[in-house]
């Protein structure tokens, strides 16, 4: 055998390995991309799960205590006839689910996981929550709690309600 058919023969095991290298990564880039999209749709059940729980525990508070539910409805209703303490009271319920819109509105929008879990459900709950009486009351002196780019979203969801 003469060096060229060697180097010609070489060539062709080492185009084989390439091929073979070029095969095996392809797989491993499309396990890897399942995976990513596995990764993605765990965060989005996660965020969900998050987002539905903080209301959970919200509005158990109130139905668990017939006191806090007589303080939701007067504050939503006119929280100026409540009590110091129990405006204070108010002013902590109504942030405790401004602020699981919040978690909802970063986890949702962005985070870009599911933005149409913002739009189908926190912009519409938020919206009929703070157009009450007592959540204008709120949005109006506590409003400066939260980040910038979330009160112009509320201020966006408030005008458009």
């Amino acid at each position: 055998m003469n060096w060229e058919a060697i180097n010609a023969i070489s060539q062709m095991i080492a185009a084989l390995g390439v091929m073979v290298s070029l095969v095996y990564l392809a797989f491993q880039i499309r396990q890897n991309t399942k995976q990513l999209e596995q990764n993605k749709r765990a965060a989005i059940a996660t965020a969900a799960s998050v987002s539905a729980t903080n209301y959970r525990e919200n509005r158990a508070q109130i139905y668990a205590s017939a006191e806090l539910a007589e303080i939701h409805m007067k504050g939503m209703a006119d929280p100026k006839s409540l009590s110091e303490a129990e405006r204070f009271r108010f002013r902590l319920l109504t942030s405790n689910f401004v602020d699981a819109n919040w978690d909802m509105y970063v986890n949702s929008v962005v985070t870009g996981f599911s933005p149409e879990t913002w739009s189908a459900h926190g912009s519409k709950v938020l919206g009929r929550v703070l157009d009450a009486p007592g959540g204008r009351w709120f949005w109006q002196n506590f409003s400066a709690d939260y980040p910038a780019e979330f009160r112009g979203e509320v201020d966006r969801i408030i005008g458009s309600s």
